[in-house]
């Protein structure tokens, strides 16, 4: 009966240390997944950080920019309003200015240079495609074929 006491505790130790062993393993895929998840915390944690820099970055780019291109347009503005400043001065100094545009001389306006010479303009478009029998005529001495025999 000894025997079979044994028998049985020794199956007993051999089932739980199988147990032992199926925990240590589960344990250690369970401590492997908890770094993976650490491994790709972190990096989603510098990207993130990388990210935040990047933004950072343009945000001040623009405030630059914005701030520039205010300074641009107040420049802008006050070279605008100098040049409308010095015509209006001009305009007021010189009397050239103050003449009215269709007085002068009788004969400076545009119809009174116009010839009307009487001949009549004929367009006649470069040469295209085939040549056709009204157009026999135009043919150069030159180029007319001459019979072979």
């Amino acid at each position: 009966m000894e025997k079979g006491k044994n028998i049985e505790m020794e199956l007993i130790e051999e089932d739980l240390r199988m147990k032992l062993n199926r925990l240590r393993q589960e344990i250690q895929e369970t401590r492997e997944r908890r770094m993976e998840v650490e491994i790709t915390t972190a990096i989603a944690r510098v990207v993130n950080a990388t990210l935040d820099e990047e933004l950072v970055a343009k945000m001040t780019r623009y405030a630059i920019m914005n701030e520039e291109m205010a300074a641009m347009r107040k420049e802008h503005d006050v070279f605008n309003n100098d040049i409308t400043m010095r015509l209006q001065k001009i305009h007021k100094k010189c009397s050239l200015f103050n003449q009215e545009a269709n007085s002068g001389p009788e004969d400076t306006h545009p119809g009174v240079t116009e010839e009307d010479i009487g001949e009549e303009i004929v367009y006649k478009p470069p040469f295209q495609g085939r040549w056709k029998e009204e157009n026999e005529n135009t043919v150069l001495k030159a180029y007319e074929s001459t019979p072979r025999e």
